[in-house]
């Protein structure tokens, strides 16, 4: 069942490990939609469960050029605790573009989506249903990842300001996490309004800093999106 899913999700693969991105997609949110408004309950399963954009992508090849962006910070061997991971497609994508397993567990609290992704990978992946607000206490791995859950709001009784919510989810990541935490954010560099929700990439740094100490900032990979890596 795998092999015949990297068929399909790879078929039209252009852009290879380790090549820039073209200038024309260097505006990559343009085709970038919330999954939220794209997962609706009574969308087509086929759609739930093979299309990148039920999980905000323009297209498989933009879902693996970010997802590969952000495997990049898991060293060999590691395990890893994917915040808002949908159906899970990190562990594939990690199947296809590594030669070594990936020790991995998602958590999202998207029902749809965590069904879909059972079915397609026939629980093969370890995926589950969680606020991650919620998570059970001895539920760690050595990195905690968010690959763009924090550019919206998921919480149904929103209380808190977006940087408090940021906030807090990385303070969560982080409980869940023995090595560190990474994260892929918008950024107001962007200048496109699309719904998502823009971080100052200075403002964020300055703030894990004053709170982690051991962090890094890395907004080479697009002028759209940023990646906050927290070391613990």
């Amino acid at each position: 069942m795998l092999n015949k899913l990297k068929k399909i999700f790879m078929a039209d693969k252009v852009i290879s490990r380790g090549k820039e991105w073209p200038d024309e997609r260097q505006g990559i949110l343009e085709d970038w939609q919330p999954a939220e408004e794209l997962t609706p309950l009574d969308a087509d399963p086929e759609y739930l469960q093979y299309s990148a954009e039920a999980v905000g992508y323009g297209n498989r090849e933009m879902q693996w050029d970010v997802y590969r962006s952000i495997a990049n910070y898991i060293p060999e061997g590691d395990s890893v605790l994917d915040f808002g991971c949908a159906r899970g497609d990190f562990k594939l994508f990690h199947a296809d573009d590594y030669t070594f397993d990936l020790d991995y567990i998602g958590i999202d609290m998207n029902e749809n989506l965590i069904n879909a992704g059972k079915e397609v990978y026939e629980n093969r992946i370890d995926i589950r249903q969680y606020d991650w607000f919620a998570l059970p206490e001895d539920l760690k791995q050595d990195w905690s990842i968010n690959i763009g859950s924090c550019n919206l709001r998921y919480d149904a009784d929103i209380k808190t300001s977006d940087t408090d919510y940021l906030q807090n989810t990385i303070r969560t990541m982080l409980q869940h996490a023995e090595k560190g935490a990474v994260i892929l954010l918008t950024s107001s560099f962007t200048g496109i309004d699309d719904g998502l929700i823009n971080h100052d990439p200075g403002l964020i740094l300055n703030w894990a800093q004053k709170e982690f100490g051991n962090v890094a900032l890395d907004h080479s990979f697009s002028k759209d999106l940023f990646i906050l890596v927290i070391y613990k």
